[in-house]
């Protein structure tokens, strides 16, 4: 039960760590952030792939 890594590979997990993030991927709710930050994702996502590179708008603080 623990999470592996590698800065050339993947992530595995395994044991009840593996159980635990299925059962959210099946059963999990996304919240309201999370579907927030997706559709503001989508056109970064798109231009990515279009163009090669994503500008990015930084908000001031």
């Amino acid at each position: 039960m623990s999470v592996h890594s590698h800065a050339f590979g993947s992530v595995r997990l395994t044991g009840e760590d593996a159980r635990k993030f299925k059962s959210q991927i099946t059963r999990g709710r996304p919240t309201k952030a999370a579907t927030e930050s997706l559709e503001r994702g989508r056109p970064v996502a798109d231009a990515l792939v279009r163009k090669g590179y994503a500008p990015i708008k930084i908000k001031a603080r």
